[in-house]
């Protein structure tokens, strides 16, 4: 279902709609954090608008690089977001890079604002694979299995249409409302600000690296996709990181203890 419906001219893509459900959720969701931990709930506009901006900017400029041959003959389609077409790890670096504007021009804590982001990441990105699923982009491999799905629509970005395929939409869109369940487990009991940011970024890598093996990207470098591949720095990165703070944190009890 590509096209949620059409009033005469006006065709609305469901895939841009369950961006903006996606985006509006995140927003209500980074304000409730940021009144939890003392900020003016507002910041979360110019944290979302800033992050929308340079997320789509990344997310679709990975896709086009990684996609060049289909934009060779129509350029034009380069532009065209609301179709589909958006890679997280690009969303991930450009929205990270323009929130950090936001950080610098407001003066913020780097570690704050990114606990305050990491729940609302988990859930925009659930809903945006419902999205992905109803258009047809990021697909799985071909399978047998009885939970398989069929496209049939010309419209969809699935390819080939007519044979059961991997519903890796609907994994990724599951394993998000898990990360989602487990960071707001845990965000009560960490003392470490931008420990639940490394929680969220170790958790979405290991579960990507895991789902990459049913989705039907190219393969990239050693037998693994692009996506795989990052999956995989994010996985060791955040688990570093994680032990970091974990070690300072050990260090300081005992400082503490000594005196």
């Amino acid at each position: 279902m590509p096209i949620l419906f059409k009033i005469g001219p006006l065709t609305v893509h469901t895939y841009g709609v369950a961006m903006a459900v996606a985006f509006l959720t995140g927003l209500l969701l980074i304000r409730h954090e940021a009144k939890q931990k003392g900020f003016n709930p507002d910041i979360a506009y110019d944290i979302v608008l800033f992050a929308m901006i340079g997320g789509i900017i990344g997310a679709r400029l990975v896709y086009v690089i990684d996609y060049w041959r289909d934009f060779v003959g129509n350029p034009a389609q380069m532009f065209a977001i609301w179709t589909g077409g958006l890679i997280f790890y690009g969303g991930l670096i450009g929205g990270a890079l323009a929130v950090l504007v936001v950080i610098k021009i407001k003066k913020l804590s780097v570690g704050k604002v990114a606990d305050m982001v990491a729940p609302a990441m988990a859930v925009g990105s659930a809903i945006g694979r419902l999205g992905c699923f109803a258009n047809g982009c990021c697909y799985g491999k071909e399978t047998s299995s009885f939970f398989g799905v069929t496209y049939t629509n010309e419209l969809a970005s699935a390819r080939p249409l007519g044979v059961s395929l991997y519903p890796t939409q609907l994994f990724e869109f599951a394993y998000n409302l898990v990360i989602l369940g487990i960071l707001w487990w845990v965000r009560p009991k960490l003392k470490s600000d931008g420990l639940l940011f490394w929680m969220y970024i170790t958790l979405y890598g290991f579960f990507r690296f895991i789902v990459e093996f049913f989705r039907a990207d190219p393969v990239f470098y050693l037998g693994m996709s692009a996506s795989q591949l990052f999956s995989l720095v994010m996985l060791v990165a955040g688990l570093g990181i994680i032990f970091v703070y974990y070690f300072r944190t050990n260090q300081l009890e005992v400082k503490r203890a000594g005196k």
